[in-house]
C-alpha cells in the first residue's frame, strides 16, 4: 500500500489497473464498508462537459439496480467535486462508478492461453463462456442499460475456493460508459470491439452488444480479431467499411455453424444480428445440439473443468442456424497476409489477412430504429449447461493458472505461439496451397510465389482497399553477398506509353534460405491496377536504392502477367493480365455505371447482403414483423434481379421495388436477359474465366483454377435461383399468410441457400465442399500470383520480367 495514499471519498485508491486519456481504473478500498472495489474515473471536463454530465446522470441512474449473478454489482456513481479530492489529483468534472472488485483471471488471459497460441477452445467450452454473459446481457437490456463497451476485459472469472470450477463464475463488468466516450479516445483495445453504429457517431441500440459479442466469439475462434489497425480512427472505419475473413478461413477446424453465428453477429447493419443475446446463445447451444428447451440457471456456468464433447448434427434441418461445413483445409493458406498492429499488446502479430468491404456499410438499414429502447423479443429460454455430456481432460484453466506463476513464461508462450502459427499459416499454409498443386514448378525452376491480399478499406470513388497488399514467400534463397541486400520491387506495364515508377516493397531477409515478406499499401492503393511485374535485385546494403538497378547483372528473382493479346478474343484482344485486372481491379463495364472495383468484389459484397437480408426477415418472423420481412425480400430481389429487371416481379404497390441504393443494384447478380447491360455478375465472371483459358501463356495452374471457379459460379447461381423463387413468393403473401409456419420453413430454406451461395455447403457423405463465393473470391485473388524464376543463364530464352 502506498505510504501516501489518494483518496476519493471513503475510497483509498490502491492500483491503478488502466488509464486512457478518457477514463482511469483503480482497485480501490472501502473503509467504510471495509471491502475492496473497483473505481472507473470518468474524465468528462472539456469544452463538451455540460453535456456529458448530464449524459452520465441518465445513462447511470440505474446502474446500482441490476441484480444479476453474472454482472458485478455496481455499488455507487457519482461526481468526485470535492476541494479535497481536487488537490488529489481529481477535477470537479470527474464522474465515477464503484463496483465490486472481483478476484480472478480475465477472458483476456484465457484467450492468451488457449486462441492465441493455436489452442483453439472446443465449441462447448465457448458455450460454457458465452451463456452466462449472454444472460447478463439480456437481464441489463431488459431494465433499459446497454453496455456498449464490451470486451474479453470486461469479463472476469471470480475465484471461489470451495468451486469446482477451475475459473469460477463469470461476472460482466464495465457498466456505464455507454454513450459518453468519444470512441475516437478510447484506446485500440477498446475500439477493436466497438459496433459500426457507435464508430459513425449513431444512437446505439442493444444489437451494438450483439456485435461486441460477435468480435469475443471471433476472437475465441480464430486467435485474433477481425480487423487490425495502428489508429482508433482507422481501426474505426474498418468497423464502418470492411468485412472480415471468414473464420472458417482461419480457423480450418470450426465446428459447423459457428462460422454463420459469428458473421451474423458483425453483419453491419443491426437488423440483421440476432435479436438478442439469449437468441444468440440459443444458436451456439442448437450447433452443440442441446436440448434447447431447458432452462439455463440465471447464474449461468463458466468454464467446465472437464472437456466436452458435442454432437455435431443438427436434429432439425429447419432449424434456425444454418449448419455450414468447414472449408476445405487448403482455404486457410490463403490466410498470410500479416497485420502489424503497434501499440496493443494484446493484438497478435499472427495473421489475420485480407479484408473486404461492405458497400452498405456507411448506411443503416432503414428498418433500424436506432434507439436504446429494450427489444420487444421474447427471451428465449437456454439450456442447461449440465445437460451437455462430458469427458474428462485438462482443464484450460491450468494453463491460465501456470501462466499468471511463470510471467516470462507466459510471454514466451504466446511469442513463440505467435511465430508458430504464423509459420503453419505462412509456411506450410503456402505450401500446401502452391506447392502441392503447381505441376510445374521442377520444370520451369519455379523458387517462390507472390499474391495480391486485400485490406478492405474501400474508396467507394475508385478501386483501392482491394488487391492493395502482397505476400511474398521465397524458397532455396543463398544469402546475399558480402554488403549486399536483397530489395524486391513491384514494376509497371511493360508499356513505353505509360510510365510507372517502380514500388519499393523493401528489404528481403533471409532465414535458412526463405524469404517471406508482407507488404501493405500505405494509402490502400489497388497495386494489380498500376503493376504487372515482380523483381528481386541484389544492390548494395549500406545505400538502400530509390529504384531497381538498370544493370540486369542485379536481377536476381522475377515473374510477370502476360500483356499478350488473345488472338481468341476477336472483339476485345484481351490479354490475362486485362482478365485479372477487370475480375479484380476495375472493370470497364461497371466503371461506365459508376462502379468502382472488380468483378469480384463486388460478387462478395452484394452475396454477403443477401445473406444478411435472409437472416433479418427470418427473425423479422418471430416477432411478427410481416412488413420487415416483405422489404428485405424486396431488397433481395433487386440485387438479384437488378433495377433493370426487378420491375418484372409485379410487386404489389404497397412495396417500394427498390429499397437499396440503385446504382450498387443496377448490376444483377442473376443473369436475367440476353441484352443485359453491364451483363449480370455470375455470368460476366464466367465470360472471363472462360477467356483466362485460353489467354497466351496461361499456365496449368491457372486454368484449372479458372474451371474450379466456374463451377463454384454454376453452384451458386442454382442456390440463387431458389432464393428468388423464396423471395418472389413472400413478397405476395398476404399478412396472414406471412405469419404461417408454413413462412417459417421457406425462411429457413431461403436463409440456408443464402448461407450456401456465400460459404458453400459441403456433402457430408464425402465430406466434399460444393463451393460458393467465398471460394470464388480467394480463387479469383489466387489467378493473379506471380510465378517467380531465378534470373540466370539458363532462363537466358525466357526474361525474368
Amino acid at each position: 500500500m502506498s505510504t501516501n495514499p489518494r483518496y476519493l471519498g471513503p475510497y483509498e485508491l490502491q492500483q491503478r489497473l488502466s488509464s486512457t486519456n478518457q477514463y482511469e481504473v483503480w482497485k480501490a478500498f472501502d473503509q467504510q464498508q471495509q471491502r475492496e472495489v473497483v473505481i472507473t474515473i470518468l474524465h468528462l471536463q472539456g469544452t463538451n462537459s455540460n453535456e456529458l454530465v448530464p449524459r452520465f446522470l441518465y445513462e447511470t441512474k440505474n446502474l446500482t439496480a441490476l441484480n444479476h449473478p453474472s454482472i458485478a454489482k455496481i455499488y455507487e456513481t457519482r461526481f468526485s467535486s470535492l476541494p479535497e479530492q481536487e488537490e488529489a489529483g481529481f477535477t470537479r468534472n470527474d464522474a465515477y462508478i464503484v463496483c465490486e472488485y472481483i478476484e480472478g483471471v480475465s477472458l483476456v488471459d484465457y484467450i492468451d492461453a488457449t486462441a492465441r497460441v493455436g489452442n483453439f477452445p472446443l465449441p462447448a467450452d465457448i458455450y460454457h463462456l458465452l451463456a452466462p454473459i449472454g444472460s447478463a446481457i439480456d437481464y441489463a437490456h431488459q431494465h433499459g442499460i446497454i453496455h456498449s463497451r464490451l470486451k474479453p476485459a470486461s469479463i472476469v472469472f471470480a475465484r471461489q475456493q470451495d468451486s469446482e470450477e477451475p475459473l469460477g463464475e463469470a461476472k460482466l463488468t464495465g457498466f456505464g460508459m455507454h454513450n459518453i466516450l468519444s470512441p475516437l479516445g478510447l484506446p485500440l483495445g477498446d475500439v477493436a470491439y466497438i459496433s459500426p453504429e457507435v464508430a459513425q457517431g449513431l444512437t446505439e441500440n442493444t444489437r451494438s452488444d450483439i456485435y461486441s459479442l460477435g468480435v469475443i466469439l471471433y476472437e475465441l475462434c480464430t486467435g485474433t480479431l477481425p480487423f487490425h489497425a495502428d489508429s482508433a480512427s482507422e481501426m474505426l472505419l474498418q468497423h464502418i467499411h470492411a468485412t472480415p475473413m471468414s473464420p472458417a478461413l482461419i480457423n480450418p477446424h470450426i465446428v459447423p455453424g459457428l462460422t454463420a453465428i459469428i458473421l451474423r453477429c458483425l453483419a453491419k447493419d443491426p437488423a440483421s444480428r440476432y435479436p438478442t443475446a439469449a437468441a444468440l446463445v440459443a444458436a451456439v447451444a442448437r450447433v452443440l445440439n442441446s436440448p434447447s428447451n431447458s432452462r439455463l440457471g440465471i447464474s449461468g456456468t463458466a468454464i467446465s473443468g472437464n472437456r466436452l464433447t458435442p454432437q455435431l448434427t443438427p436434429t432439425n434441418a429447419t432449424d434456425d442456424v444454418t449448419y455450414l461445413s468447414p472449408l476445405a483445409p487448403q482455404i486457410s493458406a490463403q490466410l498470410s497476409s500479416t497485420a502489424q498492429t503497434g501499440g496493443n499488446s494484446n493484438m497478435p502479430l499472427t495473421a489475420a489477412a485480407a479484408l473486404t468491404p461492405n458497400i452498405r456499410s456507411t448506411q443503416l438499414s432503414s428498418d433500424t430504429t436506432g434507439s436504446a429502447t429494450i427489444s420487444s423479443q421474447p427471451t428465449q429460454q437456454l439450456p442447461d449447461a449440465a445437460s451437455i455430456p462430458v469427458l474428462p481432460s485438462q482443464p484450460a484453466a491450468n494453463q491460465i493458472r501456470s501462466a499468471r506463476r511463470n510471467t516470462s513464461r507466459k510471454k514466451m508462450l504466446a511469442i513463440w505461439g505467435s511465430v508458430l502459427l504464423c509459420v503453419i499459416v505462412i509456411g506450410a499454409g503456402l505450401a500446401t496451397l502452391f506447392l502441392s498443386q503447381r505441376q510445374s514448378v521442377a520444370a520451369e525452376n519455379i523458387s517462390g510465389h507472390a499474391f495480391f491480399v486485400s485490406s478492405g478499406l474501400l474508396d467507394p470513388s475508385n478501386p483501392n482497399g482491394i488487391v492493395d497488399g502482397l505476400q511474398l514467400d521465397l524458397g532455396h534463397i543463398p544469402p546475399p553477398h558480402d554488403g549486399k541486400s536483397y530489395y524486391a520491387w513491384l514494376i509497371g506495364d511493360n508499356d513505353a506509353n505509360v510510365s510507372i515508377p517502380a514500388l519499393s516493397l523493401g528489404t528481403l531477409q533471409i532465414l535458412n534460405g526463405r524469404a517471406s515478406k508482407s507488404y501493405n499499401s500505405d494509402n490502400n492503393e489497388n497495386l494489380l491496377s498500376h503493376y504487372s511485374r515482380f523483381l528481386v535485385t541484389e544492390e548494395d546494403a549500406n545505400t538502400p536504392p530509390a529504384n531497381p538497378s538498370l544493370d540486369q547483372n542485379t536481377w536476381r528473382y522475377g515473374a510477370f502477367f502476360s500483356q499478350v493479346p488473345s488472338p481468341e478474343d476477336t472483339q476485345n484482344h484481351y490479354s490475362l493480365l486485362d482478365h485479372m485486372r477487370h475480375l479484380l481491379a476495375q472493370d470497364p463495364k461497371l466503371a461506365s455505371v459508376g462502379l468502382s472495383g472488380g468483378l469480384d468484389i463486388w460478387l462478395f459484397r452484394n452475396t454477403l447482403k443477401v445473406l444478411e437480408w435472409s437472416g433479418s426477415a427470418r427473425d423479422a418472423y418471430r416477432g411478427g414483423d410481416t412488413g420487415l420481412i416483405q422489404r428485405q425480400a424486396v431488397r433481395i430481389l433487386d440485387y438479384l434481379d437488378g433495377t433493370q429487371y426487378v420491375q418484372r416481379e409485379n410487386i404489389p404497390k404497397t412495396l417500394s421495388p427498390i429499397l437499396v441504393d440503385p446504382k450498387i443494384a443496377r448490376v444483377a447478380l442473376l443473369p436475367i436477359s440476353k441484352d443485359e447491360s453491364p451483363p449480370a455478375y455470375l455470368q460476366h465472371i464466367g465470360n472471363h474465366l472462360h477467356e483466362v483459358s485460353f489467354a497466351p501463356n496461361v499456365n496449368s495452374d491457372q486454368k484449372k483454377l479458372a474451371a474450379e471457379i466456374n463451377v463454384a459460379i454454376n453452384n451458386v447461381k442454382e442456390w440463387f435461383m431458389g432464393v428468388h423463387d423464396d423471395a418472389a413468393d413472400l413478397i405476395h403473401m398476404t399478412p396472414e399468410q406471412l405469419r404461417q409456419p408454413s413462412t417459417r420453413v421457406k425462411l429457413n430454406h431461403m436463409f440456408k441457400l443464402a448461407n450456401n451461395a456465400f460459404v458453400g455447403e459441403a456433402d457430408p457423405a464425402t465430406n466434399q465442399v460444393k463451393e460458393g463465393v467465398s471460394q470464388i473470391h480467394y480463387k479469383a485473388q489466387r489467378l493473379a500470383t506471380f510465378d517467380i524464376m531465378a534470373c540466370s543463364a539458363s532462363n537466358a530464352n525466357k526474361p525474368c520480367i
